[in-house]
């Protein structure tokens, strides 16, 4: 392996970590607002908004959840 190859190499590998990374803590935002969602989406609303709300933050979750 050539240096400028090996550079490469380590160079795509740190920024796969830092993708990896970047996504992880997308997740966790994602998470965190369904809780919010779910929070807010309390008994002071209506049936349908707050019906509205809880699929939204399942579907964040769902997202956050994937692969």
């Amino acid at each position: 392996m050539t240096h400028d190859t090996k550079s490469q190499t380590e160079k795509l590998e740190h920024d796969l970590k830092n993708a990896e990374q970047e996504k992880r803590a997308l997740k966790g935002l994602l998470k965190r607002a369904a809780d919010e969602i779910d929070d807010l989406a309390g008994s002071d609303c209506e049936t349908e908004d707050r019906e509205k709300a809880r699929r939204m933050a399942g579907r964040l979750r769902d997202v956050s959840d994937d692969g």
